[in-house]
């Protein structure tokens, strides 16, 4: 496996090709690229991007998926067109910084008032996006994300019985905002994970840097190789979450040494 962060990490501390720069000099093998905005989703900013990570390795774009991610099942054409031309633009730029993985977040839900889980209306989109994904070398890696459709092993095992193509990104802090168990989703991803988000906790309140906390990372990591997965580990911390640089590089040493312990 390889390890590797997001510039999500220093989203309002730093434009998102500024912290591409910045993560290049961190000891990391792979990086996420999140990007923010409309004027980030063009080829042309990959390639600054691109020109940004030097010769660190870009594995996975990331979008801010709520610009449009939930329009591509909307019930107005125009709607879903246009939802569709943002989301072919980003997968554009990810095709340009050499990015494997479009990370996916699907239909939104309100805490309170969760949708109800409709897999057909999730597949109507993504069996196209995949198809498009495809037509770049990339894959759709679809979240497990709390505050969304995907949020339990057994919604993504429904997922995998009906559509083979399917791919997630398996995100542990999201598993435990949604009260599961972040191994449970691993077993039903199973050799499906395109990528791995992870962060840390103290408790359901309080997410920390990996290493700070008490989520059993060498239980994960072992639990990651018995699916047969060999890709990317991206920490994706919140900004308020990293207190200074020695304590991110105190974190990716602690995730380093989980890696080589556990092969």
């Amino acid at each position: 496996m390889q390890l590797g962060i997001s510039t999500a990490a220093f989203y309002g501390r730093m434009e998102t090709d500024e912290a591409a720069e910045y993560i290049s000099g961190l000891p990391i093998d792979c990086a996420e690229a999140f990007l923010q905005t409309r004027s980030e989703y063009e080829p042309a900013f990959a390639q600054t991007m691109r020109e940004r990570f030097g010769s660190l390795r870009c594995t996975s774009v990331h979008p801010m998926g709520l610009h449009f991610e939930t329009s591509m099942t909307s019930a107005s054409a125009r709607q879903r067109a246009d939802a569709f031309d943002m989301f072919r633009r980003v997968l554009d730029a990810g095709q340009a910084l050499g990015a494997h993985t479009y990370v996916y977040h699907g239909l939104c839900s309100a805490r309170l008032s969760p949708l109800p889980w409709n897999l057909q209306r999730n597949l109507d989109a993504l069996g196209p996006m995949c198809e498009e994904a495809a037509q770049r070398g990339m894959v759709i890696g679809w979240e497990n994300v709390f505050w969304c459709q995907l949020t339990t092993p057994e919604r993504v095992l429904e997922a995998v019985a009906a559509f083979e193509p399917v791919r997630f990104t398996l995100d542990i802090k999201q598993a435990m905002h949604a009260g599961c168990d972040p191994l449970a989703l691993v077993q039903a991803m199973g050799t499906r994970i395109a990528n791995v988000h992870v962060c840390d906790w103290r408790d359901a309140r309080h997410l920390c840097l990996p290493g700070e906390g008490c989520f059993d990372f060498p239980a994960l990591m072992r639990a990651l190789r018995g699916a047969g997965y060999d890709g990317p580990v991206i920490l994706e911390p919140y900004l308020s979450l990293i207190s200074g640089e020695d304590a991110l590089l105190r974190s990716i040493a602690y995730l380093r040494r989980v890696l080589h312990e556990t092969v």
